[in-house]
């Protein structure tokens, strides 16, 4: 049984600087009725997880017969109906036309939409209700809907073929010019019109055999596709990826993988056979998993999945990173310890920026973490310091199997960077909005929300000044109901006495919920 990180996943193994050489990998896959979760551990640290809901499944990658709603000029995009709940966005620069440009890199990623230079209007390059052939390419957010480009990626285990781009790429982790020329060579021989490819960090070292398989099963998988397309009369499903237990396995499992455990036998025979299948190099051991705990907590890695949601992540020099997410980005904040170190304060001060990018590159990719992102450095008086936070951020960074695009630390201390978004982040798969706070992350104090009501009561006895009242009840939260019957009792009183009533104060446990004021027969006052 392999090794795994029983320390704290909060601990200093997280800030530690990764090593030179490459970990031992072991791949975990839980699977139960109701979800499937997978870990990816290199070395002590589990650096990837994985949440899949068995009703929930994500829609990236999915393929659909959708049908143009709306043209908003103004954004240059349209709203595509794809029969989801939401209507899906398709900017112009994601409308495939015969003449239109290609991606202008060779990035790997699946599903991320590329970058591409529309030379044209979105009202010449559709209108209102053509259907067309999408792909999602970004899972619903808050209360947006997808997002859909027209360029189609197919995924395969050392290629992914580009449907509409007829170019040929190699993944810049490849960085032999002679196996970037083979590569290319191969792929363009197999390829079909009209198609192109990008060869995958895994197909390094590829025969010419297996790389020809992978793009010929895919070229026959497009051809089904279209097939469907040309049958559908309206919005619907064409085509989706794999389930997470068989993508995990064509995703993570690479040279470094030693093991892969599994929780389920009767996953057993399909993922040794993919194994063998598509890793016939690496031949990872499978596992199955027949003790009586999870697979998850008799390896510790429940505590991960816990970690992975918390505000914050300890450093080993005592500071700490403080992680919020916003509807637009996430900012993470470096925070120093009351005594960053011995020693000059510029060297401990540059020892916890390093400590702090080695952990955000692994929090970034553990948690799945998209979009925009700022991170807010412990600001640095030394130039070289400043130039080598930059390459160490950049290093780290450079491991993650995403595309990330990183920015300059500028004069305030503040690094910005964006990383590929295309399936939900661990938080949006495994919380929900605050109940109490509404997502706020705040709830107004208790001393404010008793002086409001002490308010309302005013207002509710002088309504009812003429109904004879004698008795007003206050239904409030207990942490409410306390002030009102201590600091504030004399103004409770104040309010019985000009008005000549009893005011009754009863408490309910919690934080949230309507404070109720009733005055005689009335149904009362309530506000939150």
């Amino acid at each position: 049984m392999p090794a795994v990180a029983d320390s704290a996943p909060n601990g200093s193994d997280l800030g530690d600087p990764a090593p030179a050489k490459p970990q031992p990998e072991t791949l975990f896959i839980q699977s139960s009725a109701e979800e499937t979760r997978v870990a990816l551990q290199s070395g002590a640290q589990v650096v990837e997880l994985q949440v899949e809901r068995t009703t929930g499944r994500g829609l990236s990658g999915n393929l659909y017969f959708g049908r143009v709603q709306r043209i908003i000029a103004s954004m240059d995009a349209a709203f595509v109906d794809i029969g989801l709940d939401r209507a899906a966005l398709l900017h112009a620069s994601d409308v495939w036309a015969p003449d239109a440009p290609g991606r202008d890199d060779d990035d790997e990623s699946v599903g991320d939409a590329p970058l591409r230079r529309s030379f044209r209007p979105i009202g010449d390059l559709l209108h209102q209700g053509q259907g067309i052939l999408v792909q999602v390419v970004r899972e619903p957010v808050a209360k947006k809907g997808p997002r859909v480009t027209t360029y189609v990626s197919l995924p395969g285990r050392n290629a992914v073929l580009l449907a509409r781009e007829p170019q040929v790429g190699v993944s810049k982790m490849i960085d032999d010019p002679a196996e970037r020329a083979r590569l290319q060579a191969i792929a363009r021989k197999y390829l079909p019109p009209g198609c192109g490819a990008i060869v995958r960090t895994v197909g390094e070292g590829a025969t010419e055999a297996e790389l020809a398989e992978d793009i010929g099963f895919l070229a026959r998988q497009w051809v089904d596709i279209r097939t469907r397309f040309e049958a559908a009369t309206g919005p619907s499903f064409l085509f989706d990826d794999l389930d997470l237990v068989l993508r995990a396995l064509r995703d993570m499992v690479g040279a470094q993988t030693q093991t892969v455990w599994i929780s389920d036998r009767g996953d057993f025979d399909r993922v040794a056979t993919f194994v063998r299948r598509f890793h016939p190099d690496a031949r990872p051991e499978v596992k199955a998993h027949d003790g009586p705990l999870p697979l998850f907590a008799t390896f510790g890695l429940d505590r991960w999945v816990r970690q992975a949601v918390e505000p914050k992540v300890h450093l080993p020099s005592g500071g700490e990173l403080v992680l919020q997410r916003t509807e637009a980005m996430t900012v993470i904040d470096v925070n120093s310890a009351k005594q960053v170190g011995g020693g000059a304060l510029d060297d401990a001060v540059l020892t916890l920026n390093v400590e702090a990018a080695h952990a955000i590159a692994h929090q970034l990719r553990l948690r799945n973490i998209g979009g925009l992102v700022i991170v807010d450095f412990v600001d640095m008086k030394r130039a070289d310091d400043r130039r080598t936070l930059e390459r160490v951020f950049g290093e780290a960074l450079a491991r993650d199997r995403a595309r990330v695009r990183v920015g300059k630390l500028s004069e305030f201390g503040t690094m910005q960077l964006t990383r590929k978004r295309v399936r939900e982040s661990l938080a949006d798969r495994l919380t929900e909005p605050c109940p109490t706070c509404h997502a706020r992350g705040f709830v107004r104090s208790s001393s404010d929300l008793a002086i409001e009501t002490l308010g309302r009561l005013r207002t509710a006895l002088a309504a009812a000044a003429t109904t004879q009242t004698a008795v007003v009840r206050v239904h409030a939260p207990a942490r409410i109901a306390a002030i009102l019957g201590d600091q504030l009792a004399g103004s409770v009183k104040a309010l019985e006495k000009n008005f000549g009533v009893r005011v009754e104060l009863s408490e309910r446990s919690g934080h949230g919920g309507e404070i109720q004021v009733q005055t005689g027969g009335d149904h009362g006052v309530g506000s939150k």
